[in-house]
């Protein structure tokens, strides 16, 4: 199966938005690629530092590159793009420029190489492409990651995150469902906290065999159940964590059914949520019963961690 790219050359008063856009229109991938980065010369994370290919980078503005199928493409979506950028609300759009390529199946797989390399995710996690020969610290823990065309290599802000409220509130023995488990990456965390039962579901189908592809990578494929499901509907079996890495207004589907599905004291990890919609979200899971535990923020993105009262 062949894909389409399309390459967005937009201002950086638009970037926090176009993911959530993006992704909205079905999109099987984004990857941003922020002139700002190239100034600074260098990433720093955790401590680490990472030199920067100049040439991965635009020389001013944001570059926005999204994928979609053969099957996904229509012409119309350049159009609903633009149409959905205008239509932001209090954001000056000065620039915006839209293109399309070709991308074959054989060349889809190095496509995403180019961009992905080995990164610390959080305290505890680096996060290392499974092609990528990587030699860690003694203080570092490997999550070996092959995203393929699900979302969630743990180098964007809602899941690296995820990744740390993982750390932080999984315990041993805690029972977690992990909802539009992606490329399964927060699945995995959860596992090395010494979370069971695991259970990941996606709506995606290939998404779903990209998370057991991965788990089996981490040796943990035994222990994580994967399932495609619509979010919560269906479930029935309690759970102490539920963890949704998705969109706001996704998120704010499922918290009634999240509240029902968790134990007292249960925990529900919330992302991909952008600053505008943090208040809708926290006022939801205010009325449906929750008690907001934290949040965070980052990079115009919000990670909500509620406690079922």
């Amino acid at each position: 199966m062949d894909y389409k790219e399309i390459t967005l050359m937009i201002n950086h008063e638009v970037e926090p938005f176009i993911a959530e856009i993006l992704n909205e229109l079905g999109a099987n991938g984004v990857v941003i690629e922020d002139s700002l980065e190239l100034q600074k010369g260098r990433i720093e994370t955790f401590g680490e530092i990472y030199e920067l290919n100049p040439a991965d980078y635009p020389e001013q503005d944001v570059r926005v590159k999204c994928y979609y199928s053969e099957y996904d493409y229509k012409d119309e979506l350049l159009s609903d793009i633009e149409k959905a950028v205008r239509a932001l609300q209090d954001v000056e759009v000065t620039r915006f420029e839209i293109e399309t390529a070709d991308i074959k199946d054989e060349d889809w797989e190095n496509e995403w190489k180019n961009h992905f390399h080995a990164f610390k995710a959080s305290e505890r996690f680096t996060v290392v492409p499974s092609w990528e020969d990587y030699q860690p610290a003694d203080d570092e823990e490997i999550i070996h990651l092959d995203p393929g065309m699900a979302f969630g290599t743990g180098d964007h802000a809602t899941t690296s995150m995820c990744l740390r409220l993982v750390e932080e509130y999984v315990k041993p023995g805690m029972s977690v469902i992990d909802v539009g488990t992606g490329s399964g990456i927060l699945s995995i965390a959860a596992h090395r906290m010494g979370a069971a039962p695991i259970r990941a579901v996606d709506l995606d189908k290939v998404a779903v065999r990209v998370a057991e592809e991965n788990f089996r990578i981490n040796h943990c494929a035994d222990a994580i159940e994967t399932d495609t499901g619509n979010l919560l509907v269906g479930e029935t079996e309690k759970r102490d964590v539920v963890i949704a890495n998705i969109l706001a207004h996704i998120v704010d589907l499922m918290i009634d059914d999240a509240f029902t599905l968790l134990n007292d004291e249960g925990l529900f990890i919330a992302s991909g949520i952008i600053e505008e919609k943090e208040q809708m979200i926290t006022e939801h899971m205010t009325e449906a019963g929750f008690s907001i535990r934290t949040i965070r923020r980052e990079k115009g993105w919000v990670a909500i961690l509620a406690e079922k009262a």
